[in-house]
């Protein structure tokens, strides 16, 4: 009887040791992660305390490497203005519904016969387009106008009784109602088009060679078009910057130039958007007829549907092209995929109809967390927390399939490294352990992705909007404070 009460009181002793162990782990575990969550607050409150920031709306969200446990928060479920983040949402869902091996395809057809002893084809020509975003894009090394050039010379045609016609007919060139005035005529205010043609972006070269407060004259235009014509304000300007602006929209063939140049002895180079994409593709492949002296009759045939297919020609996968869109921050890309992905989906192809698109693909893990106006981050419509946006990022490490998974997180520029983050963290420990995506416009500046240490990914996201200080301080202020967090780490 004694040694069943002395084996009764000893299990009963282990029982409530290992209780206490257990209560004893759990008080410090939670000391540990009070400590944690103190220390990262003391670095952002001295964030917060810089007068820089004092008209500022700051949201700021990490987690742990486990996407789950909370290290910081301050304001995460605040709206913000997210300007160039936007793309992430953008290249996700492109990722995830059309698949990283996904290609544009633009067709050289033709709707007559071939008569190869008068080496003549009989009927029309027709580039019919699917709005590739990257068609003879200065981003990429394929060219569809070379392709075009070396089929033609195969073919050995020397005449075409039709005529050179660009295929779909009623093409509309789109941009987002939402945007500024002041952003349509500049190159990174181009929308989208399914005859899209290299980045719907003119550039115009300026020379400033004259004296201070004279005209800069254009001298050359590069693609050209005759339909595109410029009302030239620009001066030579005692400056050290390009301060010049283009207005003019979608269809307009004007394009009012204004403002100010450095002078310099060499062109200076201005980038404006283009007012029919359209238009300077037909120039463009109408002019490679007449480099190899293929004359075009113009019978008036009427439009019809091809029947011989001359070139398919590809554009690269959409991995390559996210990669673009995320290093180079690039809107027009941007806009084509958005659009890319409502096909189908919505009763007009357009930005901002695709826009309520992207709405609802992400409203079931986001609801009332997300709104969009347009694909690219252009439009200050956008909103969107840093939870949401974190939660983002941690979707895309535990619920993409492996190619979607590297194809996104291989678009992520390095910081102080490539892309637009290459001047954030150099010289820094952040220099090479933080991936993601920079977003900025003028009194919003945004970061979002990984801080990398240990193997480990760690989401994070500060969004300033409504700042009145100059933008590299406020940069600065960010920098300072990403270093301090990764350090802590």
């Amino acid at each position: 009887m004694a040694n069943l009460t002395i084996g009764t009181n000893f299990g009963y002793n282990l029982y409530m040791l290992f209780r206490y162990l257990i209560l004893f782990s759990f008080v410090i575990n939670l000391f540990f992660i009070s400590a944690q969550q103190n220390k990262y607050q003391n670095l952002l409150q001295h964030f917060l305390n810089d007068p820089n920031l004092s008209s500022a709306h700051i949201g700021v969200h990490l987690l742990d490497s486990d996407g789950i446990s909370e290290l910081l928060e301050y304001q995460a479920d605040k709206l913000f203005v997210p300007a160039s983040i936007t793309k992430i949402w953008t290249t996700a869902m492109a990722t995830r519904i059309l698949k990283p091996q996904y290609m544009f395809k633009t067709i050289v057809a033709h709707d007559g016969d071939f008569d190869a002893l008068n080496q003549t084809l009989i009927g029309n020509l027709y580039v019919i387009t699917n709005g590739d975003p990257s068609l003879e894009s200065r981003f990429i090394e394929k060219s569809f106008l070379n392709d075009f050039r070396q089929k033609l010379t195969q073919l050995n045609i020397k005449n075409i009784t039709g005529r050179l016609i660009i295929l779909p007919d009623q093409d509309q060139y789109d941009v987002c109602s939402h945007w500024l005035w002041s952003d349509l005529g500049n190159y990174y205010g181009a929308g989208y088009s399914s005859s899209t043609f290299m980045d719907n972006m003119v550039e115009l070269y300026f020379n400033t060679k004259n004296p201070l407060g004279d005209t800069c004259e254009i001298s050359k235009t590069v693609p050209y078009s005759t339909h595109f014509l410029l009302n030239n304000e620009v001066t030579v300007g005692n400056l050290n910057k390009d301060l010049s602006y283009a207005f003019g929209a979608p269809l307009q063939q004007n394009r009012t130039i204004k403002g100010k140049l450095p002078k310099r002895d060499s062109s200076y180079k201005v980038k404006v958007s283009m007012h029919h994409p359209k238009d300077f593709l037909y120039e463009s492949t109408h002019e490679v007829l007449k480099q190899l002296n293929i004359m075009i009759m113009n019978y008036p045939y009427p439009v019809s549907s091809p029947t011989d297919t001359l070139l398919n020609y590809n554009s690269p996968q959409l991995s390559e092209i996210i990669k673009i869109i995320n290093f180079e921050s690039n809107n027009n890309y941007a806009e084509h995929l958005l659009v890319e992905c409502s096909k189908g989906k919505e009763a007009h192809h357009c930005i901002d109809t695709a826009a309520n698109f992207m709405v609802d693909f992400w409203s079931n893990k986001f609801s009332k967390n997300v709104f969009f106006s347009d694909g690219s981050g252009l439009s200050r419509k956008n909103l969107i927390t840093p939870r949401s946006m974190n939660g983002l990022l941690g979707d895309i490490m535990t619920n993409f399939n492996p190619d979607e998974k590297q194809c996104m997180m291989n678009s992520f520029p390095i910081a102080g490294i490539t892309g637009t983050l290459r001047y954030i963290g150099k010289k820094t420990p952040i220099e090479g352990n933080f991936i993601g995506k920079s977003g900025s416009m003028g009194g919003v500046r945004c970061y979002t992705g990984f801080f990398t240490k240990n193997n480990s990914h760690f989401p994070f996201t500060i969004m300033v909007n409504h700042f009145s200080a100059p933008d590299y301080k406020i940069r600065k202020a960010i920098e300072s404070l990403m270093v301090n967090i990764y350090k802590e780490l």
